[in-house]
């Protein structure tokens, strides 16, 4: 499980070296995974806490943890080099995590990647700035970041504008996420996500060629429901 939250570990690279937490099937049976990212103010050791909703055989859970229980400082709103360099370091830890599941064999398109609140967030920016098929893309209570989703041009983050190397609609050629299956789901009272980003995340990942839905709960807050775990199930059930 994971320790606790540690300092920074560096000014250019505030995450380097915190732990990624590992529960479930070990690597040398493991055939599946999924990278779980906590929210701000938790840690890895509670986003492991959701492993007891799964029950499936040869699927490694992998939690990073983020340095002060933050992947990044800014809200999502913000223009997004406000949280650099935290969140270039925090996409680093993802891929650290797919290295792993990686060196287990098992491949990005059987890899889960979950996030909640500031996890989603961080969850649908490496999607989205590393696209190829995933196994999947949950991301709850969450959205991309920046203040203008519906005017992000670039996939990598940026809201420049040039989309001179794309195509007209100012998608890169390679920016395609190959059906990957997208769900963005979000309590349509949440306090600390407006819904219209929500739903402008999922229609920007369809853009992008992902199988993309969202969907807003009544009365949900900032919170995990039990159709949201079902639908993480069902994710991982297509690897069965």
């Amino acid at each position: 499980m994971s320790p606790r939250p540690t300092a920074p570990a560096s000014a250019t690279d505030p995450h380097e070296g915190q732990e990624i937490a590992t529960a479930g099937a070990p690597p040398q049976v493991a055939d599946s995974a999924v990278v779980m990212l906590h929210g701000h103010g938790s840690n890895a050791r509670h986003a492991l806490t959701l492993v007891d909703e799964f029950l499936h055989r040869g699927v490694m859970y992998l939690a990073p943890q983020a340095a002060g229980s933050s992947w990044y400082p800014a809200p999502a709103t913000s223009p997004i080099e406000r949280n650099e360099p935290w969140l270039t370091s925090a996409l680093g830890r993802v891929s650290a995590a797919l290295d792993i599941a990686e060196d287990a064999g098992i491949p990005p398109e059987r890899v889960v990647c979950f996030g909640f609140s500031q996890g989603a967030c961080l969850a649908a920016e490496f999607a989205l700035r590393n696209p190829r098929r995933y196994g999947g893309l949950v991301a709850l209570s969450g959205s991309l970041l920046g203040p203008d989703i519906g005017g992000r041009t670039d996939g990598h983050g940026g809201n420049d504008g040039d989309d001179s190397d794309g195509d007209r609609d100012g998608h890169a050629s390679d920016d395609n996420l190959d059906g990957t299956p997208v769900f963005f789901g979000s309590g349509r009272d949440d306090p600390r996500i407006d819904a219209d980003r929500v739903e402008a995340s999922a229609r920007l990942f369809a853009g992008r060629g992902a199988d993309a839905t969202s969907r807003l709960y009544e009365e949900l807050g900032h919170a995990i429901n039990d159709d949201e775990v079902q639908v993480i199930n069902s994710f991982i059930e297509r690897f069965d």
